[in-house]
């Protein structure tokens, strides 16, 4: 198992061998990290898993030889992050993680729970690996494709009420054009190709 950026500062440690019962699923191995290294669990929820280099679903039986890598959030601009959570959104965060001195325009889009009828909370459904992967891919398609300077992509999991926001898009670049249209642009994509799913609760 390989460990990146911040999760080898917490545990010291580069890289693991570890030897599991036969049948040990992507979320026991988990587990049996956290509990071996307990201050890894205060990341979970940001986490990003691949196996064999490629993001897969937590159900997956290991095999033998198999390479895990546990990743923070991938960073594009010099603070900007993608990232799926449970916790409420911290906008104050999102829009100061794409600020630049050579940003002129800085966008912050929120997406938030609406009040239709029948509606008095959502409930978002995420495939999470592949989720965080097209949320990173639009990203840097999104910087490169507008001239960004930076962006940031938050969406939320779970049930959230009236009024809550479930979806954040900072995006920042020298002129205020882009970044508002990368954070149209992304919002529409988002609900084209992200597997993420709402419901009335």
């Amino acid at each position: 198992m390989r460990l990146f950026a911040t999760y080898r500062e917490v545990t010291g440690r580069k890289e693991i061998d570890l030897e599991l019962p036969a049948g040990t699923t992507l979320q026991g191995l988990l587990s049996h990290v956290g509990q071996t290294y307990p201050r890894l669990k205060g990341f979970e929820d940001s986490m990003l898993v691949a196996v064999n280099q490629e993001f897969v679903d937590l159900a997956v039986t290991l095999k033998d030889g198999d390479e895990i890598a546990l990743m923070p959030p991938v960073s594009g601009g010099a603070g900007s992050f993608v990232r799926l959570q449970d916790d409420p959104i911290d906008t104050e965060e999102v829009l100061a993680s794409v600020r630049d001195n050579a940003a002129g325009g800085l966008v912050l889009f929120l997406g938030s729970v609406r009040s239709d009828p029948g509606v008095t909370s959502l409930e978002y459904e995420v495939y999470e690996s592949m989720a965080a992967k097209k949320l990173t891919e639009l990203r840097d398609l999104a910087v490169e494709k507008f001239g960004l300077t930076a962006m940031s992509i938050v969406h939320r999991r779970g049930t959230m009420k009236l009024g809550e926001d479930a979806v954040a898009i900072a995006a920042s670049s020298p002129h205020r054009q882009e970044a508002f249209a990368a954070a149209q642009w992304v919002m529409d994509e988002i609900k084209r190709i992200v597997p993420i799913w709402k419901g009335k609760k």
